[in-house]
């Protein structure tokens, strides 16, 4: 997705845009929307340098909500699961076979925690500015295509 967005304020490589809702965004979802509202901010890598006040032009990577999925949910069932399985072969009391498959699962719920902080700062938000729109030509342009002089 590439979009048009309003540079609010920056800091270091990320900068916050502020983003206009389109008909075309009811099916997208990767700027999560809120219901009634027709803008919104999110936090993008800073590629192309924008202060606030610049108007640039955002990328967003594909949607991966289902592997997103699939890591929250499956990776601590699977950890919860290797818990009970050790659990079951070392310990003859059910009481450690559950304390096992308890820890397994915070386990889990800790690692996805970890590996979010982890790839955020590594890869980013899923958003980047990538270039600057120039804004005096568009307006001239505008200008001229409706009749009017500049």
């Amino acid at each position: 997705m590439k979009e048009r967005a309003l540079v609010v304020k920056t800091a270091g490589r990320i900068c916050v845009v502020q983003i206009e809702k389109k008909p075309e965004c009811e099916s997208c979802k990767v700027c999560a929307f809120k219901a009634g509202k027709s803008r919104v901010k999110v936090k993008a890598l800073n590629v192309c340098g924008a202060k606030a006040g610049d108007e640039v032009i955002v990328r967003a990577e594909k949607d991966n909500r289902a592997l997103a999925s699939f890591i929250v949910y499956i990776v601590p069932v699977l950890l919860a699961g290797l818990g009970v399985l050790i659990g079951a072969l070392c310990f003859e009391k059910e009481l450690w076979v559950a304390l096992l498959c308890i820890a397994g699962l915070a386990l889990g719920f800790g690692a996805v925690f970890t590996a979010d902080r982890f790839l955020a700062r590594s890869r980013g938000f899923g958003i980047e500015a990538v270039e600057i729109c120039d804004t005096e030509n568009k307006t001239t342009e505008e200008g001229i295509q409706d009749g009017q002089t500049v």
